[in-house]
């Protein structure tokens, strides 16, 4: 298959510039002229140069959703279902996630909404709510707040 040379080069640049995910190559190449079968032919490419790898997109999605957005599993986890990503390699990154790093995250995002809130600091409602919202669990916030 004859793929235009500019065209490959211009998606290895996207990709080299950024992680992405084969979701995102893909609706870069809707706006492209070229045909369904070059678009397979240069994804297959750019999988095999290793410019697309949606494992490696979702492990440092996860670190980066994780630590830069102080975003919890749910969140992550629903991020990445949303970028197209394969539901046996979400939980594969998921899984990769540092017990002890995400239970002092969540112990720091109480303990800053405390103090933001001081107001409220004794509506746990709120509390709750709040980091329900950044996509932690339950559980997980109930075992913070008991400690």
């Amino acid at each position: 298959m004859d793929v235009p040379a500019d065209i490959l080069v211009k998606l290895e640049r996207y990709c080299a510039y950024q992680e992405r995910c084969e979701a995102d190559v893909r609706k870069k190449m809707a706006g492209m002229t070229i045909s369904s079968a070059q678009r397979e032919e240069i994804m297959r490419r750019l999988k095999e140069q290793s410019f697309v790898d949606d494992a490696r997109f979702a492990a440092l999605y996860v670190r980066g959703k994780m630590r830069e957005n102080q975003w919890g599993r749910l969140k992550i986890r629903q991020g990445l279902y949303a970028k197209g990503i394969a539901p046996e390699i979400i939980d594969q990154a998921i899984a990769e996630i540092d017990e002890e790093e995400y239970t002092s995250m969540l112990s720091e995002a109480v303990d800053k909404w405390k103090r933001l809130n001081s107001a409220d600091a004794d509506d746990r409602s709120k509390l709750i709510r709040s980091l329900l919202t950044k996509g932690f669990e339950m559980g997980e916030i109930l075992s913070i707040l008991k400690s």
